[in-house]
């Protein structure tokens, strides 16, 4: 059997989508929504592979990213021209998406969707390529690796917590630290109440909470019009949901989960400064996660981080906060591929730079 590659720029969404359900590790992130909700300087990139009687058995979304844009900063605004030319690159996250159980026919159609990366990479002319695998593709190996490896990839171990959401409510429950359960029922006992976002003007809190968590760390959301047309999208266009948290009609806490194929996934937790002991953030989570188990969803990932032999302090602290909610730790990895060398080098130390810049200002 031969195999070939298509690329395209646009696609049809149905089409797309009813793809990544012959298989259950296909999640939101390879969705057609989530490839094209993003801000301007984003290219969503669709590559399917076809055998020779014209069916699809494998296909990839990326996104080529010139430069950072949302989230910026005024020194990331005044630099944005250099920082175009060293940062430009291909992300793919949870992903090839591979309709075969055939080891050998693994290889060939992951051989193609490889080709067809580097043909975009060219094209665009990115410094570096950089994708995620997806943990629950259990038939990842050795071999499967290597072929990333053999194409001048670098391999980056990684896991993810995943919850499997197949038990009752009192069991997921129990798999939680106790010291966790403990800070639930306190932010129950404090009259934090939760919500799931269902207008378009809750959004104005939320944005205005992530802006307050962005100063902490030097940076700002560029757009918000744009931020809150994004966020409205994902939510109408069923592939996320947000939760709120309240204290003194304040809110305190919110966490977006993106869900797809019955698997959910934490994108991020954003609490206020205003009070060091909020619990808002630890309440939604455990309320996401009863969200997943009532909508008959099988998968809860907590989402997860590198396995380093000296993790930096916030590596292991996130990495333990993660590890708290009971979900299984799965091998995923990082895969990187670097086509201009020294590009590539300033862009880590011009980043290296500005996270000590934004640490500080968080401090």
């Amino acid at each position: 059997m031969k195999y070939k590659y298509n690329i395209f720029q646009t696609t049809d969404k149905n089409n797309w989508n009813n793809n990544l359900l012959k298989v259950d590790y296909s999640t939101f992130f390879q969705t057609y929504e989530n490839l094209i909700s993003d801000s301007n300087g984003v290219i969503p990139v669709f590559i399917t592979v076809e055998n020779d009687y014209g069916e699809i058995k494998g296909q990839l979304g990326l996104r080529i990213i010139k430069t950072t844009v949302m989230y910026s900063s005024k020194i990331l605004r005044q630099l944005r021209p250099i920082i175009s030319k060293i940062s430009s690159r291909i992300i793919w996250i949870y992903g090839p998406i591979i309709y075969s159980d055939n080891k050998n026919e693994r290889i060939e159609i992951l051989q193609q969707i490889i080709k067809a990366v580097d043909d975009i990479a060219k094209k665009f002319d990115t410094v570096q390529i950089e994708g995620q695998t997806p943990p629950c593709d259990f038939s990842i190996d050795e071999d499967y690796l290597n072929t990333f490896l053999e194409n001048g990839y670098i391999r980056h171990d990684n896991i993810s917590f995943i919850d499997e959401l197949n038990v009752d409510k009192n069991e997921l429950w129990h798999r939680i630290s106790k010291k966790t359960r403990g800070d639930i029922t306190r932010a129950k006992r404090r009259n934090i109440n939760s919500k799931l976002l269902e207008r378009k003007d809750e959004l104005e809190d939320f944005i205005r909470l992530n802006q307050e968590w962005c100063k902490t760390k030097g940076l700002i959301i560029t757009d918000t019009k744009k931020e809150k047309e994004l966020l409205w999208n994902n939510l109408q266009n069923g592939i996320e949901k947000i939760f709120l948290a309240y204290q003194n009609n304040e809110l305190i806490s919110a966490i977006r989960v993106g869900f797809f194929n019955r698997t959910a996934y934490t994108n991020f937790v954003i609490n206020s400064y205003s009070d060091s002991t909020n619990l808002g953030g630890t309440l939604l989570t455990w309320i996401a996660l009863e969200w997943a188990k009532d909508n008959n969803l099988k998968f809860y990932d907590f989402s997860g981080g590198p396995i380093l032999d000296k993790p930096s302090d916030q590596i292991s602290s996130l990495l333990f906060y993660k590890r708290k909610w009971g979900g299984k730790e799965i091998p995923y990895y990082v895969l990187i591929k670097v086509r201009k060398k020294t590009s590539y080098k300033l862009f880590l130390l011009f980043f290296k730079l500005l996270r000590k810049y934004h640490n500080l200002r968080a401090s």
